[in-house]
């Protein structure tokens, strides 16, 4: 749902927003400055992501070999889980 109500509201709205950002400036490269711009915010909020990297998802279920570290893992985990 957030997929398609991003990409219908920015995708959809982007010909019209570049097309009067060019007849405002009479700059025909709006188009290129408009997708820095867009790259730019996405360069920005990738970077502001926290890494996950080699840590098990919040809810998912662990995924151990013996008991001894199923007690271990569930010891190290946060009293209530985030959902």
């Amino acid at each position: 749902m957030a997929f398609n109500l991003s990409a219908s509201l920015f995708g959809g709205t982007t010909p019209l927003v570049i097309t009067a950002l060019i007849s405002a400036t009479g700059s025909d490269l709006m188009p290129a400055y408009y997708s820095m711009a867009a790259a730019l915010v996405g360069v920005v909020s990738v970077a502001c992501m926290k890494e996950t990297a080699r840590r098990p998802l919040a809810g998912s279920p662990p995924s151990v070999a013996t008991p001894e570290e199923a007690a271990r893992l569930v010891e190290s985990q946060a009293p209530v889980p985030r959902f």
